[in-house]
């Protein structure tokens, strides 16, 4: 989770880079973005730097500080995304269990079909999981989800409401990182709910 490192080979040259971005998902876009300066005539010097400069966006991989806490926040709206989330944390380093609250909200932006949960490889996160968290209006659905990919009814909780399960999944975690995880609406009323609390400046300012 503290970010990537890679080598950049191309026709004038390599470079290394590091990205502030986890995953090799975001990998793949900063590649995308250096073919498309390399082919606008773009330096590799300058390449790195824009790279290397560049912040995690609101929500993808955003971490925020609560009080002594810590809390990263990766959104996950469909099958392919989520997996490479999981595949994230699954790749993150420490032996601890990690701390986990998913937020699954079937509202418009959100699409009303939620059996894309059944398509996510949550059985990718569920061995790096010590607790997991499980709110939004569709909280007991990804419960059974979850079931299903194997976790130990010990270890699963379901607190539907957002601010409630944001509160009980940091109240209960075991002192390291929290691992959010929500949809995109339920990533909007988390933000609101964090500018409220004074934790993160509000998504348009």
């Amino acid at each position: 989770m503290g970010g990537s490192r890679f080598s950049l080979a191309a026709p004038g040259g390599d470079v290394e880079i590091t990205l502030r971005l986890p995953g090799l998902y975001n990998v793949y876009n900063a590649l995308g973005a250096a073919a498309c300066c390399l082919q606008l005539g773009v330096g590799l010097e300058e390449i790195r730097r824009g790279l290397e400069s560049f912040a995690a966006a609101f929500g993808r991989a955003e971490e925020i500080a609560i009080g002594d806490r810590r809390m990263a926040i990766l959104l996950v709206k469909n099958p392919a995304g989520a997996n490479e989330v999981f595949r994230t944390l699954a790749a993150a380093d420490g032996s601890a269990a990690l701390d986990v609250w998913i937020v699954l909200n079937d509202r418009i932006a959100d699409g009303r079909d939620i059996s894309w949960i059944w398509d996510a490889d949550f059985e990718t996160l569920i061995p790096h999981a010590g607790r997991v968290v499980c709110s939004g209006t569709r909280a007991e659905e990804l419960a059974l989800r979850l079931k299903y990919a194997g976790i130990e009814a010990a270890r699963l909780e379901v607190v539907p409401g957002l601010e409630a399960g944001l509160d009980h999944a940091l109240s209960t975690a075991n002192g390291g990182p929290l691992y959010a995880l929500p949809t995109y609406t339920a990533l909007l009323e988390l933000r609101d709910v964090l500018a409220t609390r004074g934790h993160a400046p509000p998504f348009w300012e």
